[in-house]
């Protein structure tokens, strides 16, 4: 198997973890690892050397210079930040130039992800006819994606963090030119970055994965929270009891004390498991946030909004 994962200095631990997770429940498998990183995170890499040698896996790494990206909007006041977005974010757009011609075919896997089953039967998804694989995004339904991306909303909105990507197809096409062609003419529209232009670019060309492959913050919420369409239900009830890769795309994080996602105990045994074993974990509470609620809480008291004002998602309970 062909994995693909890019990082940061920011997201080394995370993502050390996330291959821990994946080489523990995949073992007897092969898998070729091609790690896409920046020139701060250049001489942080030897957790992820002592992790691949541990399992006896191959890991490539590839060092990418962030003025490729230079004209790629980051970081601006209407996109999405909650996750600490650097450069790292656009790595994937540029794979047909950074991987070896002779593979037609990856997984990519953002650092915020646990794989907890076998991913034989994902990488055996065949992708002939489409330019990617990917899972529907929470925010599917949400016309604020379609109205913004000037697209129609039955053709649907994939979240990037878990995607089967056909190289055969992006050679073909050449779709990095388009890449950056739809960046230069709609950095303005972009403000959940390459996830938004991967979207747009093949609204019409991709292939829906089960939820199970890339299981959101949001569809461990009761699912009268949950944004997307109630035809997904059943999806999400299967995925919950029988996940292959969670992704914790919310806030904290499953690497602070006060994470309350419920399978933040499995990400703390991976991470036992892993060369931060002793990394002591902080509490996520930034002053925005904090400064936030607060707000809102004296809003509520002062009886000018009704108790329902305050929304708070709820984990489901896992038996």
């Amino acid at each position: 198997m062909e994995i693909v994962c890019s990082t940061d200095s920011k997201y080394i631990m995370p993502t050390g973890i996330m291959l821990t997770s994946l080489f523990e429940s995949n073992r007897g498998e092969v898998v070729n690892v091609h790690l896409l990183h920046d020139y701060d995170s250049a001489e942080l890499l030897d957790p992820i050397r002592i992790i691949a040698a541990r399992y006896q896996q191959t890991i490539h790494f590839y060092l990418i210079n962030d003025d490729i990206f230079k004209h790629f909007p980051i970081g601006l006041d209407f996109q999405v930040d909650h996750v600490g977005t650097s450069f790292a974010t656009y790595y994937r757009l540029y794979l047909t130039e950074i991987l070896p011609s002779d593979i037609d075919k990856v997984i990519y896997l953002d650092g915020d992800i646990l794989v907890v089953d076998k991913l034989i039967e994902l990488w055996n998804t065949s992708v002939e006819n489409y330019a990617i694989a990917a899972v529907p995004d929470s925010y599917n339904n949400k016309i604020e994606h379609y109205n913004r991306l000037r697209y129609s909303q039955p053709l649907g909105y994939f979240n990037a963090g878990v995607l089967v990507v056909n190289l055969k197809y992006w050679r073909a096409k050449q779709v990095l030119l388009k890449f950056f062609d739809y960046v230069k003419s709609n950095a303005e529209r972009l403000r959940c970055h390459d996830q938004d232009v991967l979207n747009y670019l093949f609204k019409d060309s991709k292939l829906i994965l089960p939820i199970k492959y890339n299981v959101l913050n949001e569809y461990w919420f009761d699912l009268r929270y949950s944004l997307i369409s109630w035809e997904f239900d059943g999806q999400i009830l299967e995925a919950q009891a029988h996940p292959t890769i969670i992704h914790f795309t919310g806030i904290p994080k499953p690497w602070y004390k006060n994470c309350k996602h419920p399978w933040k105990k499995e990400f703390d045994k991976f991470k036992a498991m892993s060369p931060w074993c002793d990394v002591k974990e902080k509490r996520w509470m930034p002053l925005k946030f904090c400064l936030e609620k607060i707000a809102i809480k004296l809003v509520v008291s002062m009886g000018l909004r009704k108790s329902d004002y305050i929304v708070e998602n709820r984990y489901i309970e896992l038996s």
